[in-house]
């Protein structure tokens, strides 16, 4: 009966603090949803492509970690930002294949085993050579890097969803750009696929 009493009075001042910590971190940063709603004329569309290395965490991080260098992700660098590297509502833009792109920061939590932020995308059209182009009415994604294998590996995904009038070639573009991305990351750190489950440690004699 005791438990029970200071069990309720234990769970009362949890959901008081977790309510309290989340109406601090919406008037800091409101909440701002990915599942975007299209304009007439536009499909969404989401890619989801997942990726797992031997290497850790942070020297994936220490290339991917800033808002405003993306040039890891597509080699187009962020000629104009605004705001505070990192800090939700910072914005990025700059030209990229014949468009001009501007995203804004709308979550950043890093963590020593994991990363995560999302952005938003304004409308682009992306032009490519003897191709039509392709407009993007909005756009946004979510990337995660985590930590996994106690630390000797590292688990990758993009999450990301699309306003395109073409649905097949967006979703074949996201998921290029991606492997390519994290292809050439990869490369640089000299980091092998990881094909299965965890490296086995060697064993001591």
């Amino acid at each position: 009966m005791h438990l029970t009493f200071f069990g309720k009075i234990l769970s009362f001042a949890l959901l008081s603090l977790i309510s309290a910590t989340n109406a601090q971190e919406s008037s800091q940063y409101p909440y701002v949803p990915n599942d975007l709603h299209c304009s007439e004329g536009f499909l969404p569309t989401f890619v989801h492509n997942s990726y797992t290395y031997i290497a850790p965490l942070y020297k994936f991080t220490n290339i991917t970690g800033s808002f405003f260098d993306i040039t890891w992700e597509g080699g187009c660098p962020a000629t104009v930002t605004t705001g505070t590297d990192n800090v939700p509502g910072a914005t990025r833009g700059g030209p990229c294949l014949g468009g001009t792109f501007n995203d804004t920061l709308t979550m950043y939590s890093a963590h020593p085993d994991g990363l995560t932020y999302t952005y938003h995308g304004a409308p682009y059209t992306f032009t490519s050579p003897g191709q039509p182009p392709m407009h993007w009415d909005g756009y946004t994604e979510t990337m995660r890097f985590e930590s996994i294998c106690g630390g000797g590996a590292t688990y990758v995904d993009f999450l990301s969803y699309i306003c395109s009038a073409d649905q097949i070639d967006t979703y074949t573009g996201w998921s290029e750009l991606h492997a390519v991305s994290m292809q050439a990351i990869a490369g640089t750190i000299g980091a092998p696929i990881l094909a299965g489950d965890c490296p086995a440690a060697k064993c001591k004699n």
